[in-house]
C-alpha cells in the first residue's frame, strides 16, 4: 500500500497549494479549456474527501447520513456525464477513461456507504463497478484510495489517504458485507391494511453501535418497500434473532435467526398454513427447523423452507432442505432432489394442507 497527502495552507493565500514541500502559485494566464476527463476528476475527488468523515471515533448518524446522500448524488451525476459522453464523444480511449473514473467513484462510494453502514447500497454500488467494467473489480489493476485521516503539519489542513490495490479494497468490502445477511421477504396474498400491520422486530444479536444503525435502516426500507406493495422485500440485517408478526394477525408469526456469512432461504409471508405430520415411529423422525429456529410445533406452520436435521441412529438417507409453496396444488421440492425412493419402508412425511382434507405424502 501506499499514500498520498494533499494539504491546503491555512496561513497564505487561499490558491497556493503546498504539495511535496513546494509552493505553487497560481498561473497568471486565462483559464484553459478543461477536458471532459478533468471534468470526471473533479466530481471523483469531491467523493474521496468524504472518507476523511470517517476518521473520527464518533461521527452522528445525521452527519452520515447527509454524507451519504451527497455521495449517491455525484455518483448519480457522474452516471449521466457518462451516458451524454457515449452520444458525443467519439474517441474510443477518452470514453474508456471516462468510464474506468466513473466505476472507481462507485466503488468509492462501495466503500462509504459501508463504513456508513449502509450495507445495502454498498453491494448495489459495487455490483455498478461490476456492470461499468464487465469483470469483477478484483481483477482490474489500478489503485485507488482505501481510507483517509487527517495529516499532522501544522498550520495546514492536510488530508493523507491511505491506497490501496483493488484485491485489498474487495477484501475491505467482503469484510463489511459478512457484517450482514441478505434477506429476501417474499411478501404475497396481502392487502393493503396486512401490509401495513406487519411488524419485524430485532429480539436478539449485538448491540454496538454499528449493528444498531444497520438494524435501524433495514427495519425502516422493510416498512416502507412492504406497504408501497413489492412482492420480494430484500434488505440486509445484521446478524441475531427475528420476529416477524402482524398486529391484527393477517400472519402466521416467524421466528428468524441469522448468522453472519449465512445465505438464507426467502421467507415467504402469506396468511396460509399447513401442518406437518411424522408417520414414521423408527429411528429417523427428524427433527425440523425454519429459517434457522427448531419448530417447538409442527402445527399451522407458515409456508417456506425447511433443513432437516437427522437424529442419531438413522441410516436413511434424509433431505438436507424441503421446501413448501402454496398455490392451487402445494408443491413441494427436495435437496437433494433424487433420494433413494425404493428403499422399504413406511413414508416419513406427511403434508396437511389448509384447509384440512388434502394430504401429500413424500416417501424416501
Amino acid at each position: 500500500m501506499s499514500y498520498r497527502a494533499i494539504s491546503r495552507s491555512l496561513a497564505s493565500a487561499p490558491l497556493v497549494l503546498l504539495v511535496a514541500g513546494a509552493l505553487l502559485a497560481p498561473s497568471l494566464a486565462g483559464p484553459q479549456p478543461r477536458s471532459e476527463v478533468e471534468r470526471v476528476q473533479d466530481i471523483y475527488r469531491a467523493i474521496t474527501a468524504y472518507q476523511v468523515l470517517f476518521d473520527r471515533d464518533e461521527v452522528s448518524s445525521k452527519l452520515v447520513q447527509s454524507a451519504l446522500y451527497d455521495v449517491s448524488r455525484y455518483v448519480e451525476e457522474l452516471d449521466n456525464r457518462l451516458a451524454t459522453d457515449q452520444l458525443f464523444i467519439d474517441d474510443p480511449v477518452e470514453l474508456e477513461r471516462i468510464r474506468e473514473w466513473v466505476a472507481k467513484a462507485h466503488l468509492q462510494a462501495a466503500l462509504l456507504h459501508a463504513r456508513g453502514v449502509d450495507l445495502e447500497s454498498s453491494i448495489v454500488e459495487f455490483e455498478k463497478v461490476t456492470e461499468l467494467l464487465g469483470r469483477h473489480p478484483a481483477q482490474w489493476d489500478v489503485e485507488i484510495e482505501r481510507r483517509a485521516r487527517r495529516g499532522t503539519l501544522p498550520e495546514v489542513r492536510e488530508i493523507v489517504y491511505e491506497m490501496a490495490r483493488m484485491p485489498e479494497v474487495v477484501e475491505d468490502l467482503r469484510t463489511f458485507w459478512s457484517t450482514g445477511v441478505v434477506t429476501r421477504f417474499a411478501v404475497d396474498d396481502l392487502g393493503p391494511d396486512a401490509r401495513r400491520s406487519l411488524v419485524l422486530e430485532r429480539t436478539g444479536g449485538r448491540v454496538d453501535p454499528f449493528y444498531i444503525a444497520a438494524w435501524e435502516l433495514a427495519r425502516e426500507r422493510f416498512a416502507e418497500r412492504v406497504v408501497r406493495g413489492e412482492t420480494e422485500v430484500r434488505v440486509v440485517l445484521p446478524p441475531g434473532k427475528y420476529l416477524l408478526s402482524s398486529q391484527i394477525g393477517a400472519v402466521p408469526k416467524l421466528a428468524l435467526r441469522f448468522e453472519a456469512g449465512q445465505v438464507p432461504d426467502p421467507v415467504i409471508v402469506r396468511p396460509e398454513t399447513f401442518s406437518f405430520q411424522l408417520a414414521t415411529t423408527d429411528a429417523c423422525r427428524p427433527h425440523l427447523l425454519q429459517n434457522g429456529v427448531p419448530l417447538a410445533s409442527l402445527q399451522d406452520l407458515p409456508y417456506g423452507t425447511f433443513t432437516v436435521e437427522a437424529p442419531a441412529g438413522c441410516s436413511r438417507r434424509l433431505p438436507d432442505k424441503i421446501t413448501v409453496k402454496p398455490a392451487r396444488e402445494v408443491s413441494l421440492r427436495t435437496e437433494p432432489e433424487k433420494l433413494d425412493y425404493v428403499r422399504e419402508g413406511q413414508p416419513i412425511f406427511l403434508f396437511i394442507t389448509t384447509p384440512p382434507g388434502s394430504v401429500y405424502t413424500l416417501r424416501m
